[in-house]
């Protein structure tokens, strides 16, 4: 099965089946339009935002750290609208308001290269309903970097996408426990382990088991594979999944999720 390449930062690598670029927008940052949508015809562009290494370097990709002693999610939320608003109003005293359409390299570098993932995550999700579409849509883009970089390091000739794709299953099994109870993590963790076991088996390989604990990655795995000798399209929705009655691959329902153990599972972005 064929599927789609997204491109993050630059490089082309298998994809993770969810493509998300932020689109452009006329708005300046500092409007938080929680609407989550725009009036504006610019958003049928869309743009790619890639964090200069420097900026990439600061960032924490996975979240060994973050666990320990972590604060709560709420609190990093709003530390996150704190630390991008004081951004903004840094670019501002400079000179340079941010502006989504037009912003430059020192722009995204300056407003999100000081986040971590969890932040990121927070904003991404618009966990507390603060942050605009624009912002969301940024931060999901470089989190999308974040685990596209991850996985091109795993095959950096790009001569064998198998290991990418398991490179992508270790890389989203690191992240936040407030990422991985998202139905994005779950249809991700479920595409990376379907790449890699569809590759290895057309390359002549017998996959390992990289079978997830979580129900709802285990029943998004088993649709994937029932579907896989269809398009791409009924697979994938090219967008981040907030809702799983939003896939073509659930269009005539999201089956029930069989309980497993552990704490119930929020199915929410």
């Amino acid at each position: 099965m064929n599927v789609m390449e997204p491109s993050v930062g630059g490089a082309r690598q298998p994809p993770t089946l969810i493509a998300t670029t932020p689109p452009a927008s006329k708005a300046t940052a500092g409007t938080k339009d929680t609407t989550g949508g725009s009036s504006t015809d610019a958003r049928n562009s869309a743009a790619v935002v890639t964090l200069s290494e420097t900026a990439q370097a600061s960032l924490t990709t996975q979240t060994a750290t973050q666990t320990a002693g972590k604060k709560d999610f709420a609190t990093v939320a709003k530390d996150a609208r704190a630390a991008i608003d004081a951004k903004y109003a840094e670019l501002t005293a400079n000179g340079k308001p941010m502006d989504y359409m037009h912003a430059t390299q020192e722009s995204w570098d300056t407003v999100y290269g000081g986040l971590d993932r969890r932040a990121l995550f927070a904003i991404a999700s618009n966990s507390d309903g603060s942050f605009s579409k624009d912002e969301q849509d940024t931060a999901q883009s470089i989190m999308s970097q974040q685990q596209g970089q991850a996985m091109m390091a795993a095959d950096p000739a790009g001569n064998d996408h198998a290991a990418r794709f398991r490179a992508g299953v270790a890389f989203l099994e690191g992240v936040s426990d407030e990422e991985k109870a998202s139905a994005n993590w779950a249809v991700q963790r479920a595409a990376n382990q379907f790449g890699y076991e569809q590759t290895m088996r057309s390359s002549g390989r017998e996959p390992d088991d990289l079978d997830s604990e979580n129900p709802l990655v285990a029943m998004i795995k088993g649709a994937m594979d029932r579907l896989k000798d269809k398009s791409p399209e009924a697979v994938a929705t090219g967008g981040y999944v907030k809702d799983l009655k939003d896939m073509p691959l659930f269009r005539d329902g999201v089956p029930a999720v069989v309980a497993g153990p552990g704490p119930s599972l929020d199915i929410r972005a």
